[in-house]
């Protein structure tokens, strides 16, 4: 491990300057001037009154004033180097001043002016003058740190066309158009005891599909075997399940009374098996008052 010598810490001795204050001889590489009598000081003992400075001040600091226009009651800004009346009659003599008839809308223009060319802030509330100009990528104008960002000065760019919005999206359907169609799958997949009341035009024009139950027969052949029934109940479960899948596609929240769920079906299954067991015993003759009365 190396070790620093006074000549490796001298090397960067000549950026800088040393305080003058007589109990400091700080080395401050950034080194603040007094406004009086102009000598290098470090942040601390910089001030006047640090330093016992015994230099006159400026007359730019003792006798600084903001002068206000008679006519706008609008403070004017000016250079040190200006005298305070002077930038008062050019404020008024330049037209801008709005206590004089059209100056309000010359000073809108010339606020444009400054804005088109760069000189203040876009932002109509803001008209900051730029020093470090940033452009916006979206409009192209330039702002002030602060207003930087399109969501700071409601940038015209920041939402999307319409036309390129629908591109992206695939020119999906509108609920307009998907809503019926919804209705009529869900129609054509019922049977007529099931279906839900007509309210569109659509879902009246489409006639439901008829679904045979299981008392009916297939092709003039023999009805149908009661394990047959199990069959045609799950492909209903099936058809529903899948009528309620399309609702939902085409952008509805529509409850459908038929679907049940795996503890509503439990609880059903646990009915019929209880039924089953009461006819058996009614047959065999066991059944008791009470399981009779029930």
């Amino acid at each position: 491990m190396t070790t620093s010598t006074p000549e490796s810490r001298s090397e960067m001795m000549f950026l800088g300057q040393e305080c003058n204050h007589p109990a400091c001889y700080l080395h401050d590489f950034l080194p603040f001037n007094c406004p009086a009598c102009h000598l290098a000081f470090c942040q601390p003992h910089f001030l006047p009154s640090q330093h016992s400075c015994t230099a006159p001040l400026p007359a730019s600091m003792i006798d600084r004033i903001a002068p206000t226009c008679p006519m706008c009651n609008e403070i004017v800004p000016y250079p040190k180097s200006m005298d305070p009346n002077e930038a008062v009659e050019r404020h008024i003599m330049s037209g801008t001043c709005v206590g004089l008839q059209g100056g309000e809308e010359r000073k809108k223009a010339e606020a444009k002016r400054r804005r088109d060319i760069g000189e203040v802030c876009w932002k109509k509330s803001c008209g900051k003058v730029l020093i470090v100009k940033m452009k916006c990528e979206s409009c192209q104008h330039v702002f002030c740190p602060t207003h930087r960002h399109p969501t700071s000065h409601t940038c015209s760019d920041q939402t999307p066309s319409p036309s390129s919005s629908s591109s992206r999206l695939g020119n999906p359907q509108t609920p307009s158009t998907s809503r019926p169609a919804g209705k009529a799958a869900l129609s054509r997949l019922l049977p007529p005891s099931m279906q839900p009341p007509a309210s569109t035009e659509a879902s009246r024009s489409i006639p439901p599909v008829k679904v045979n139950s299981a008392n009916t027969t297939l092709g003039g052949s023999k009805p149908l075997a009661a394990s047959s029934e199990g069959n045609v109940g799950s492909n209903l479960d099936a058809k529903a399940a899948a009528a309620a899948a399309a609702l939902k596609r085409a952008g509805q929240d529509v409850k459908v009374p038929f679907v049940k769920s795996s503890a509503e079906k439990r609880t059903q299954a646990e009915v019929n098996s209880q039924i089953q067991a009461l006819k058996a015993r009614h047959e065999k003759g066991l059944l008791t008052k009470t399981e009779q009365v029930r």
